[in-house]
């Protein structure tokens, strides 16, 4: 009974709101200056707008190279260097948040420093069995508030300048380690435009693409005489 129940309604519902579109569109032929209602010509441009776009769709999956190489990245880096500016604050460190009944707390500062390479090995195993969160790669630039939000709060307002600090609440020690950062409004480094830069030369390649095979198929009309220019 209640499938039965709801299909009615449905079906009621589709039904009304059909009504109400055909006399919505019946009073507005009735309302409306003629002009107004002439929409052949915008209904066709729409169409065209569809089916190229549609075509262009099948090109660019069954032929398009979507490859670009580390060297036109950089490339194009380089030429626009001067554009990429941080709209925020970047770091390269390390955060580990770990319980305060954790063991051998007092030996995890040296590891957490070091960038000898059994060190490393040995804090990657410490975070791996003990932290809530661990973050390790100081090599690589990363958005500073992404870290900062995870202290607690009466610590994210903390200036951003290389440091080795640690916060603590009722269960957690924070470690942040800060070796280096770009404030925002400075350039921005490459690995953080790399994919944005990727996306721009493919878009590029794209457009010439398809301008490419449009010109060749309009030369192909003329050599065939499928096009007559009066």
């Amino acid at each position: 009974p209640d499938q039965l129940d709801d299909s009615t309604f449905f079906i009621e519902e589709y039904t009304n709101k059909w009504i109400r579109k055909k006399l919505l569109v019946h009073h507005a032929e009735l309302n409306l200056d003629k002009k107004e209602i002439l929409f052949d010509k915008q209904i066709e441009d729409y169409r065209y707008s569809l089916l190229i776009y549609a075509y262009h769709q099948q090109l660019l999956n069954y032929n398009f190279d979507t490859s670009i190489s580390n060297n036109e990245i950089l490339n194009y880096y380089n030429r626009y260097k001067k554009e990429f500016k941080l709209n925020q604050d970047i770091f390269k460190g390390r955060l580990v948040i770990v319980d305060k009944l954790a063991p051998n707390l007092h030996l995890f500062n040296n590891l957490f420093t070091s960038n000898n390479t059994e060190s490393i090995d040995e804090l990657f195993d410490y975070c791996q069995q003990f932290a809530k969160e661990y973050y390790l790669d100081n090599d690589r630039w990363q958005y500073f508030s992404i870290f900062v939000n995870k202290l607690p709060a009466r610590y994210r307002d903390i200036k951003l300048e290389k440091k080795n600090i640690s916060f603590e609440d009722t269960n957690y020690k924070y470690y942040l380690l800060v070796s280096d950062y770009k404030k925002k409004g400075n350039i921005s480094p490459i690995f953080l435009e790399k994919n944005k830069i990727r996306n721009v030369l493919l878009n590029k390649n794209k457009i010439k693409y398809l301008n490419r095979l449009e010109d060749e198929l309009y030369q192909n009309g003329l050599d065939l005489k499928k096009i007559k220019i009066y």
